[in-house]
């Protein structure tokens, strides 16, 4: 009888202790999130000859891919929460003279990360404020999917190229004994 009753207790305190020891083996990273999105603005064509005088409308897309990320690669298959920070949007690649007069970076799916007006060479980095309903989105996205589609839009003053950087500040939970 005291056999029974011990092996009972310790297949209780075994099987309840599983979780435990679960969520004691999780692992947090904090690392940064990344993804670049080439722009390429055209000169606008009017009446045949190229004007430089109107703002002219971009877009570009990227995918920011966990996969892409050297801290998270032998952890892929083992997250468990991931908690978007913040995000700083830099674009890169502008002359002197060149000027984005509005652009607004986007999570599809999610929605606008944020907007910042007359962006040159000298004023190029901003912090949109955090947006938690679009944070929640895009990290429930990331869990799923292990990647996300981000597009920046807006007008600039004529034809030109850059490149918009955008950089998620992150905490990503993992289990080391997944």
């Amino acid at each position: 009888m005291k056999t029974k009753i011990t092996l009972f207790l310790a297949a209780v305190i075994l099987l309840t202790g599983c979780d435990l020891f679960k969520k004691a083996a999780e692992l947090t990273i904090t690392t940064d999130l990344t993804a670049d999105i080439p722009v390429i603005v055209a000169p606008v064509k009017a009446a045949g000859l190229f004007s430089e005088a109107a703002a002219v409308n971009f877009s570009g897309t990227s995918t920011l891919s966990l996969a892409g990320n050297p801290d998270l690669a032998d952890y892929l298959e083992k997250i468990r929460e991931i908690d978007l920070k913040s995000v700083v949007i830099t674009v890169n690649g502008l002359s002197s003279g060149q000027i984005i007069n509005t652009i607004t970076a986007t999570v599809a799916g999610s929605g606008e990360l944020g907007t910042q007006t007359n962006i040159s060479s000298a004023s190029n980095s901003f912090t949109p404020a955090m947006n938690a309903s679009v944070y929640n989105k895009a990290e429930a996205d990331l869990l799923a999917n292990q990647e996300i589609t981000v597009t920046a839009t807006g007008t600039a003053s004529g034809a030109m190229s850059f490149t918009v950087h955008l950089n998620f500040t992150s905490a990503v939970v993992v289990g080391a004994l997944d």
